[in-house]
């Protein structure tokens, strides 16, 4: 399946991940050791081994692992993204409010792509 995924980094501050020029995500924060341009490539390379033919809302889910303070997001069933308190603190939000506007957005846009993969 050719899926085009596009990550910006902009000034350090963020990076936004994008497939066949659809908004998906904005992370803000790194990961462990990882810096914020690392995990938005693992995201963008997990995200390219979970889209296939007739994704729906049901297959992407959220599990809380912390209370209130760490969540994970799931795509048929594999881990995507896990959302932390430093995501949350970034975007100005509490982390159960991040993760379930994460999860929000990557319904609406996943399953979509996934039907028809952009050119």
């Amino acid at each position: 399946m050719g899926v085009l995924l596009t990550v910006w980094a902009f000034a350090q501050n963020y990076v936004d991940i994008s497939i066949g020029g659809k908004f998906i995500i904005r992370l803000r924060a790194g990961y462990g050791d990882m810096s914020v341009e690392e995990r938005a490539r693992i995201v963008e390379e997990r995200l390219a081994k979970l889209l296939g033919a007739r994704l729906t809302e049901q297959q992407i889910t959220l599990k809380e692992v912390r209370k209130d303070q760490q969540y994970e997001i799931y795509v048929r069933g594999q881990l995507l993204i896990t959302v932390t308190k430093a995501d949350a603190e970034a975007a100005k939000m509490s982390v159960k409010q991040l993760a379930e506007h994460w999860l929000k957005q990557l319904r609406q846009t996943l399953p979509g792509l996934s039907a028809q993969p952009p050119a």
